[in-house]
C-alpha cells in the first residue's frame, strides 16, 4: 500500500519493502532556450545495511551478474513502460511512441551513473544539439527481493493527471511527467535501468524526443488533451 505526499517539491512515495520517488526534466522555453534543470535530491535517510553486511558488487563475478541481471530488467521494463506509455497516448489521442536504440544507450549510460553515485538530478541530456525530455523514477529497497516495477513508475507519472488543469494548460513542478508522457508531438523514448553497486537502488531513466514540456502560447494546448478527446 503506498502513501504518496509531497515534500519540497519533490514527489515521494512509500512503499512496502521499498522507498521509490521520481523526478521530471523542467520545461524548455521555446525551442531555442537552454533548459532549465530541477534538482531533486535524496530526501530521506538510506535504510541501514544489515549487520556484517558487504557489498560484493565490484567483484567482478558478482559484477558480470549484475550485468546480467540489469540487462533482463532492461528488456522487460522497456518493453512494459512502452505498452503502458502508448495505453496512455491512445486515450489522450497522442500517437504511439516507438523505441530508439540510440535513446536507449543515452538513458541507460545515465541510469547507471545515477546507480554508481547514488545521486538524484537530471541529466541535461540531448540527441546531437536537441534536448531531451527526460522522467526519472528511483526505487529503494529496504530487504529482500523486489521486482522492477514499470508500472510502478508509469502510474507514478501518469497519475499526476488529477492536478492537470484542461482548462488553463501549462507546465506545473507537479504535472511535468504526466505531461511529458502524453505530449502529442513526442514521437520516441528510450530507457534505461541500473541497479546501485551495493543492489540497494534501482533507477529508472526515461528519454523522449522531441522533448515534451515546452512553454509558449499554444503548446500545452496542442500536446497535452482530455482523455478521450
Amino acid at each position: 500500500m503506498k502513501r504518496p505526499y509531497l515534500y519540497k517539491n519533490v514527489h515521494m512515495c512509500e512503499y512496502s519493502g521499498t522507498f521509490g520517488y521520481w523526478g521530471y526534466q523542467q520545461p524548455s522555453y521555446y525551442r531555442y532556450d537552454q533548459r532549465m534543470l530541477g534538482r531533486p535530491r535524496h530526501a530521506y535517510q538510506q535504510p541501514a545495511l544489515p549487520y556484517g553486511y558487504m557489498d560484493m558488487s565490484y567483484h567482478p563475478y558478482y559484477r558480470h551478474l549484475y550485468r546480467d541481471r540489469e540487462a533482463s530488467m532492461h528488456s522487460s521494463v522497456t518493453a512494459e513502460l512502452l505498452q503502458l506509455h502508448n495505453q496512455h497516448r491512445a486515450r489522450h489521442c497522442a500517437p504511439p511512441l516507438t523505441i530508439s536504440q540510440r535513446l536507449n544507450k543515452i538513458a541507460q549510460s545515465y541510469a547507471e551513473h545515477l546507480a554508481k553515485t547514488s545521486t538524484f538530478e537530471h541529466s541535461g541530456n540531448k540527441l546531437g544539439k536537441e534536448p531531451l525530455g527526460e522522467n526519472l523514477y528511483m526505487q529503494w529497497i529496504s530487504h529482500g527481493k523486489v521486482n522492477v516495477s514499470a508500472k510502478a513508475a508509469d502510474k507514478n507519472w501518469y497519475d499526476e493527471i488529477e492536478m492537470h488543469d484542461f482548462k488553463h494548460p501549462t507546465f506545473s513542478k507537479e504535472t511535468g511527467h504526466f505531461t511529458q508522457l502524453v505530449w502529442k508531438d513526442t514521437k520516441k523514448m528510450g530507457v534505461g535501468v541500473a541497479l546501485s553497486p551495493n543492489g540497494q537502488e534501482v533507477y529508472i531513466v526515461a528519454n523522449y524526443y522531441p522533448a515534451g514540456n515546452v512553454v509558449g502560447p499554444g503548446f500545452f494546448e496542442k500536446n497535452v488533451l482530455p482523455a478521450k478527446c
